[in-house]
């Protein structure tokens, strides 16, 4: 049974699917897949059960079904290309390009290399890098940032260092942290490819 909130996106949804009666099935489709991408990527911000000011803010960010459809509606004679939702870029939002197939598997194999190799200080320029891309992904729950930007490079560090210096007091620490270090990478990969696979997966149109 769908809870309150969820059910106010699905009614957006459906009263935005009505107003685009007028397009090209095509047109209407791709539409209606963008909004809800835009959805799905905002309710995978929310480490909680979407409440209602959870919704009441998705929802402004859209604007209403009556703005998104005109919008629509008047791009369709003037442009080949689908209408892009309020505010955002050519090219597809920020939030879009950080939900991207390659981002999962980039962040998670450079920070396990960046990480071994972190005793140089030419890795920390790249590791704080793949670090943001983390953090600003809507691909990972708060909890799954945290815990991937904090136990991987802390677990390869003292692996890296115990190994080359053989201090038990690191390299103890260290043999403990690494496996479980590579865990997180590997759920951050998989979850983070599983759920950028959902989000960017569309039919591609023919262009003959």
């Amino acid at each position: 049974m769908m809870t309150e909130p969820m059910t106010r996106l699905a009614r957006y949804q459906d009263d935005l699917a009505r107003l685009l009666a007028a397009l090209e099935p095509v047109e209407r489709a791709e539409v209606l897949d963008g909004v809800r991408e835009h959805i799905d990527a905002a309710l995978l911000e929310v480490d909680h059960a979407p409440t209602d000011p959870d919704v009441d803010r998705i929802l402004s960010d859209l604007g209403s079904p009556g703005a998104v459809a005109e919008a629509a509606l008047a791009g369709r004679a003037g442009s080949d290309s689908p209408p892009r939702l309020r505010d955002e870029p050519v090219g597809g939002s920020w939030r879009e390009q950080l939900m991207r197939p390659w981002i999962p598997p980039t962040v998670s194999i450079g920070i396990f290399l960046l990480g071994v190799f972190s005793l140089s200080p030419l890795a920390w320029g790249p590791l704080v890098v793949l670090l943001v891309l983390l953090v600003l992904s809507p691909l990972w729950t708060v909890l799954e940032k945290v815990i991937g930007a904090v136990i991987p490079p802390i677990g390869l560090s003292l692996a890296t260092v115990g190994a080359i210096t053989g201090r038990d007091r690191v390299l103890i620490p260290g043999m403990i942290l690494l496996p479980i270090a590579i865990a997180v990478l590997v759920a951050i990969a998989y979850r983070g490819g599983k759920r950028a696979k959902r989000l960017t997966h569309k039919p591609v149109a023919s262009s003959g």
